[in-house]
């Protein structure tokens, strides 16, 4: 077995430095376990990271068996969730102290703090706070988002778009964000991926300025993306180019004018993003999501400024990308 890893089963016995938790469902091979030993004299000095895997087709009392071994176990800080966020919150939930607004609202956990009690945390929305005046920057006219894509990426992208995160995790309450810009189109594969979202959002201010389309072939998705506005920004939130080959696109021609090509992976042959490049529009790839994701997920576990932790976690990793540092 990977050193990277730590079994479900010896949670409970763990007895060595602090440890931080990486939940997901193929995590050895992730950068993190690189990177982190840079960042932990910022976050926790000493602390280590090791990924524990749970197949997508876990059953309840695999979830509410970790969750339990974590709270009892004082070495464990937390963890931050990649993969299971929502089945985390809805197997889980009788089981936590509190939830932050955010994870109220999105119904998903992506970071949990157990040094006291149980508390989870839904911040993916304010990673791509973090990171998304790089892509649309705040002193041009917003461009419209398409996100090809409906899972969480989408969603945490939709509660950025029409919430004021800030004033939202102040208050407790969804406040909207004024303006709110542009509007935002998520691309589902098929229809039945869109209810639950579709749901989550109508309850939010301003959600008409998210709408919903479903194109379910690469041609299809092409064709979409082909008749947006100049300017638009294109969002890969789908997966591919990364955990599966491909692109949601057929080819350079999905790609507006003056477009933006923003993918959410950061590794992987990001066949997407070559695809923009043979466009020749804009490309922005996720490596600063990926430290943003991170970042705001760990600093909820040490109770620790968000932006702050970004910072040192940029400056700790300098030129490091996955094969080059």
């Amino acid at each position: 077995m990977s050193t990277n890893l730590i079994e479900p089963r010896d949670l409970a016995s763990y007895s060595g430095p602090p440890l931080f938790l990486f939940l997901g469902i193929s995590t050895a091979g992730s950068s993190i376990h690189e990177l982190f030993p840079h960042w932990a004299p910022a976050i926790c000095p000493g602390a280590q990271v090791r990924g524990v895997d749970l197949s997508p087709d876990a059953p309840p009392e695999a979830f509410r068996r970790l969750v339990g071994d974590m709270a009892e176990n004082p070495r464990i800080r937390g963890a931050v969730v990649t993969s299971h966020k929502v089945r985390l919150h809805a197997y889980c939930r009788d089981l936590f102290d509190s939830f932050s607004p955010l994870a109220e609202l999105a119904h998903e956990v992506n970071s949990i703090n157990s040094s006291d009690g149980l508390r989870g945390f839904a911040t993916d929305p304010v990673a791509i706070h973090a990171v998304i005046d790089e892509v649309q920057p705040p002193h041009e006219p917003p461009a419209p988002l398409l996100c090809l894509g409906s899972g969480g990426s989408a969603a945490a992208l939709a509660l950025q778009h029409l919430l004021d995160i800030d004033r939202t995790l102040a208050t407790a309450e969804p406040v909207a964000k004024d303006p709110v810009g542009s509007d935002l189109t998520i691309v589902a594969r098929r229809a039945s991926a869109l209810p639950e979202l579709e749901v989550l959002l109508s309850a939010l201010p301003n959600a008409e300025r998210v709408r919903f389309a479903v194109a379910a072939s690469s041609a299809e998705r092409t064709e979409l993306a082909a008749s947006q506005p100049p300017g638009t920004v294109v969002i890969n939130a789908t997966g591919l180019g990364k955990t599966e080959p491909g692109s949601p696109l057929a080819g350079p021609e999905g790609f507006p004018a003056r477009a933006t090509a923003w993918d959410f992976n950061y590794r992987g042959p990001l066949t997407f993003l070559d695809q923009a490049r043979a466009a020749g529009v804009r490309v922005v790839d996720g490596w600063e999501y990926f430290l943003a994701g991170w970042s705001t997920g760990l600093a909820a576990v040490e109770d620790l400024p968000a932006l702050e932790v970004l910072r040192g976690v940029r400056e700790a990793s300098g030129r490091f990308r996955p094969g080059q540092g």
